[in-house]
């Protein structure tokens, strides 16, 4: 199975890159407005695009220090090729800031949405990067 992975240097320490991750405010501020989310393992977290038309509920899997894991699930407005992949995000201290290795395992092709997906991430992940330095840009999503 192919998977999308992603590594960016950020110039904040893991605990505020983790926030930007785990709380509804900080996924907000660089991925989509249209986000709910908590920090508790097995809890399923919702995030909406294009006026609610898409929807991604993604599962807590883990919520260790050093990693965040979620694994998106069947629902009525989720993309078929999304159900069972999995996000990981994991933190690495690096000097004063963090190493984000960040992935999305479990495609089953490499047609379709993957490499747009690996676009956008790709972006996302600046997105991610200012908003822990303080520098945020806003969502990539504003519905």
């Amino acid at each position: 199975m192919p998977d999308i992975l992603h590594r960016i240097s950020i110039s904040a320490p893991p605990e505020r890159v983790r926030d930007a991750v785990v709380t509804t405010a900080g996924l907000r501020s660089w991925w989509t407005d249209d986000a709910d989310a908590r920090d508790t393992v097995g809890q399923v977290n919702h995030f909406g695009f294009a006026g609610g038309a898409v929807e991604f509920p993604f599962r807590i899997d883990e919520m260790g220090g050093a990693r965040v894991a979620w694994t998106c699930l069947d629902g009525p407005k989720v993309p078929a090729e999304w159900v069972g992949t999995r996000l990981t995000f994991d933190l690495e201290p690096q000097g004063s800031g963090t190493l984000l290795r960040f992935a999305h395992r479990g495609w089953r092709s490499v047609e379709g949405d993957l490499p747009q997906c690996n676009t956008v991430w790709g972006e996302l992940m600046h997105r991610l990067k200012a908003s822990a330095e303080g520098r945020p840009r806003g969502p990539y999503v504003v519905d």
